[in-house]
């Protein structure tokens, strides 16, 4: 069975300067390592290692100081395995990093059953990648969300004041309302018309905010 320093090792051979450069202009801040691995080549080391099964591996790569292994270990992890405290724990150590580390802790976190209750503390938390992973649970979950009307109307009234990664979710859920909640599709396109265009600092990349109005439109047709 393949080591942590294995790992760091094979990864550290496959650097990939242009990448890591992409992902410095996506946010990843200079206090964590970085080797600049695309995630299909991550997927591919998870599969031959068969680290899904390897759990106790992938902590230990989550809890290293290199984007590249801890999205690795994110990746791998088992949600149901993993500790409430040590959620908590990847919570303080990734809400000052960037949005990868935090879109996989919250994408583990939204296959376990009380990912809602993470969801509900977080989207008042005074981080704005801690509140963002709340959005992107309740989206995750909003087929099953009594609660989705009363954040819908939240969105529709504070998304403007919010903060920067947290609009980006907020923006996010309004869409999700839109386009997979029949009773609340007129609702979703109202709230997106109230709060106009969305704004977000997305690093030095040309990514730009989805307009919730026509992306809602557009996958409402195709599924039509």
């Amino acid at each position: 069975m393949i080591t942590f320093d294995q790992l760091d090792t094979e990864l550290k051979a496959l650097e990939n300067p242009n990448t890591i450069k992409i992902f410095r202009n996506h946010g990843c801040p200079d206090s964590l390592d970085l080797y600049g691995l695309k995630i299909g080549d991550l997927k591919k080391i998870i599969r031959r290692e068969k680290l899904t099964k390897n759990h106790e591996l992938a902590v230990e790569l989550i809890e290293s100081n290199n984007s590249d292994l801890i999205y690795l270990g994110l990746l791998a992890v088992n949600p149901n395995k993993v500790t409430t405290e040590q959620i908590d724990k990847w919570n303080v150590a990734f809400r000052e990093t960037w949005s990868q580390l935090t879109f996989g802790l919250a994408s583990i976190v939204s296959k376990r059953g009380d990912a809602l209750l993470f969801a509900k503390k977080w989207i008042e938390s005074e981080y704005d990648l801690t509140k963002s992973m709340g959005w992107q649970i309740y989206s995750e979950h909003i087929n099953n969300l009594p609660e989705a009307e009363a954040l819908l109307q939240r969105a529709k009234e504070t998304l403007q004041s919010e903060s920067n990664r947290t609009r980006y979710s907020m923006n996010g859920f309004i869409i999700t309302c839109g386009i997979y909640k029949d009773d609340l599709h007129e609702k979703a396109i109202e709230a997106a018309k109230s709060v106009g265009k969305v704004h977000v600092n997305l690093g030095k990349t040309s990514c730009k905010v989805p307009d919730a109005i026509s992306y809602i439109e557009k996958a409402r047709n195709r599924v039509n």
